[in-house]
Formats: structure tokens, sequence, C-alpha cells
């Protein structure tokens, strides 16, 4: 499993014509830039990793390619992160800000989780590892946020249900968490950083 990370500082309109017309359509809907550079960024990712393979929405609303490779985007502040793994995958990825995590938290949160959160020492990095954890695990099972969230419960590593293992994993930067899940295989990842000079040169080669 891979997961790559596009700061969006360096992502420029122009790129938006490297990107499929599907998604250049999408960035071209958001009213402000950095939305906006944050679609295409994710767009040169996909363009980069995943070639000309087409990419389409299945009922529940996750993206899948036509080349059957598993893949997952999210995107949060100056950041777009792609997955890529050999089973299905999810990947989150939130900016750390200051919340009220158990106001917000009641919502989404199990009790176990809600608990989890009250005895840490850094109770808002917690909260948005429990967060990005929950979003990937959904996300790599197909349900996104179409599934109650309460119905999950991540303070551990992973989580079981109908004969799948979908194991979870966290990494903290800055004043960002992100996280992956995997099904049925390692959850274990590096970090990858990349340009938009380096994407770029990638595209140059296809």
């Amino acid at each position: 499993m891979r997961l790559f990370l596009l700061n969006i500082h360096d992502v420029k309109t122009e790129h938006i014509q490297l990107i499929s017309p599907e998604r250049a359509e999408k960035a071209r809907r958001y009213k402000f830039p950095a939305d906006q550079k944050r679609c295409i960024a994710g767009g040169l990712l996909l363009r980069a990793f995943l070639g000309e393979a087409a990419v389409a929405a299945d009922e529940f609303g996750k993206p899948r390619a036509s080349s059957g490779v598993c893949f997952n985007l999210s995107h949060s502040g100056d950041w777009a992160a792609l997955v890529l793994g050999e089973t299905e995958v999810g990947c989150d990825i939130e900016q750390i800000k200051q919340v009220n995590p158990f106001r917000l938290g009641k919502v989404v949160y199990t009790e176990q989780e809600l608990m989890s959160i009250e005895n840490s020492a850094d109770r808002q990095g917690r909260f948005f590892e429990l967060w990005t954890k929950k979003e990937a695990l959904l996300k790599c099972m197909g349900n996104g946020f179409h599934r109650a969230a309460k119905t999950v419960d991540v303070c551990g590593d992973s989580f079981v249900e109908n004969g799948k293992v979908y194991r979870l994993k966290t990494k903290l930067f800055s004043d960002y968490a992100v996280s992956v899940c995997v099904e049925n295989d390692s959850a274990d990842f590096e970090v990858e950083f990349l340009t938009v000079e380096q994407l770029l040169a990638l595209l140059a080669q296809k």
C-alpha cells in the first residue's frame, strides 16, 4: 500500500488541462480558489498513478477505476492524499483544528471512543485521529457516511465484519492527521510527499 500527499500550494489553474474532463468540470464548479486547487490536485494524482483509467462512482458514491486498481482520495487544508492498494482501501486527511470534541463527538463516536478522547493527553489530536480512522474505514468498506458512524468502533487498529478484517493506521504530521484503511492486508505505509513539479515530471513520462 502506498500513500501520496501533494501540497496544493503550487497547483495552478492551467493544470486543469492535465486532468480528466470529468474532474475538470467538477473543479470549475467550485466557488473558492482553494477548493478548486484541492480538486485539481486530486486530479493530478489520479492521472499520474491511474493513467487514463476511467473513474466513476458506485451506488454508494465510492469512486472506482476501470482498470481495477484500488484507490481512494481525500483532501483537507493544504493537502490532497491518494492511497493505492492491492485490495480495497480508504483514506482520510483532516487538518487538526480547535473543536469541542465531546459536543461533535456525541454525533459520531461510540461510548468507548468518547472515553478514549477523554482519557487522552491530546484530546484534539485524538479526536481527529479517530475521525480520520472512522472515515477511512467507512470509505474502504464502500459505505461512506451512508452508514451510521456509531456502528463502527475504531479505538483499535482493526475492525472485523462479515469475515473481513479491516486494518487501520494513522500518522500525524504538522497540524494534520491522515489515516488509511485496507481490507485483508497489512496497513503498513510510509507517507510519500510529492511536489507539483514531481507530478508534472511523472505525467510527462506517460
